[in-house]
């Protein structure tokens, strides 16, 4: 297992996808392939426009008193693991052309049935997927 990164599509995307049994569109997808550096739990996004996207995100610390869990009364959290909750927030942003050349695995168990797909992208533009 391990950390994996988030891919979802767009509705309006003109691409065939192989049988799943559910709607592509619906799902958010697992993968670990798309980045050159191990998972780090980001978010794709493949636009209606058939381009690759990943969330650029500036995120601050929440001040401690403002997070679940913080108890006025000790002036703290009862349990040190408590504190993590809500301990940062995204505060702003934007979506990053990947310009993506390659080929990528995206997998997703789906009714018990584990669906493994291949994304191909030519120059920035998506023009396959296929059953992996």
């Amino acid at each position: 297992m391990g950390p994996f990164d988030r891919l979802t599509f767009e509705d309006g995307l003109d691409i065939e996808f192989p049988a799943i049994g559910a709607d592509p569109f619906d799902i958010t997808w697992q993968t670990k392939s798309i980045a050159r550096h191990p998972p780090m739990m980001d978010t794709y996004k493949v636009t209606s426009g058939a381009r690759l996207l990943k969330e650029a995100a500036a995120y601050e610390r929440v001040p401690e008193e403002d997070r679940p869990g913080y108890n006025d009364e000790i002036g703290g959290f009862e349990h040190e693991i408590d504190g993590l909750r809500g301990a940062i927030t995204k505060v702003d942003q934007e979506w990053v052309n990947m310009e993506y050349h390659g080929t990528f695995e995206f997998h997703r168990t789906i009714d018990g049935d584990y669906s493994s797909l291949e994304a191909t992208f030519t120059d920035g533009q998506l023009v396959a997927i296929t059953r992996r």
